[in-house]
């Protein structure tokens, strides 16, 4: 497994076992796993990456009492 410390919605859902339609609903809802979007243009409501941080990703999963696999 790499050292990533950042990982796009799929990568997400192959180590995690957390459907990218799943995740999507949790960013439209303001709810969820924290994520990050980068490259997107100033004052623009969509568009850019979507990335979500390993560490946050594993510290929102054990407030939450899942176990994970990262």
């Amino acid at each position: 497994m790499s050292n990533k410390k950042f990982l796009r919605p799929r990568d997400v859902e192959d180590i995690y076992s957390i459907k990218v339609s799943t995740l999507s609903k949790q960013r439209a809802g303001k709810y969820g796993l924290p994520f990050h979007v980068v490259c997107r243009k100033k004052n623009a409501q969509r568009g850019g990456v979507i990335l979500y941080n390993v560490d946050e990703i594993n510290d929102y999963l054990n407030r939450k009492g899942r176990l994970t696999l990262y």
